[in-house]
């Protein structure tokens, strides 16, 4: 047992090479190779997974922001129209007022 714990400890080296270092070398080639692109794709489809769930909450902000758009641009038309309104309306206001000027004036040149 000591032995054996001595050679363990310190190991020695032949150059031969056999069928079954060669089966070694490999298996651990294929096992890297196969975790390498297991996590590949894994994190492929978790990329791509992501992307579309992107493209949905980009698209509701996109339609969102669609909408208040045209809010927007009927706010604007609505302001622009009760502008236009106002104006009418105080024009109205001031030609009333002139013409009761006027009346007043000539009442008081009747006098």
């Amino acid at each position: 047992m000591i032995g054996r714990l001595a050679e363990m400890l310190h190991p020695h080296f032949s150059p031969d090479i056999t069928l079954g270092h060669l089966l070694q070398a490999g298996v651990v080639l294929v096992a890297g190779g196969g975790g390498i692109l297991g996590g590949y794709l894994s994190l492929r489809s978790d990329i791509d997974m992501q992307c579309a769930e992107y493209r949905v909450a980009l698209a509701g902000h996109e339609a969102r922001l669609a909408e208040a758009e045209r809010e927007l641009g009927e706010r604007r038309q609505e302001e622009r129209q009760f502008q236009a309104e106002m104006r009418a309306s105080l024009e109205r206001v001031m030609e009333t007022l002139g013409d009761m000027r006027a009346e007043i004036v000539q009442k008081q040149n009747r006098r």
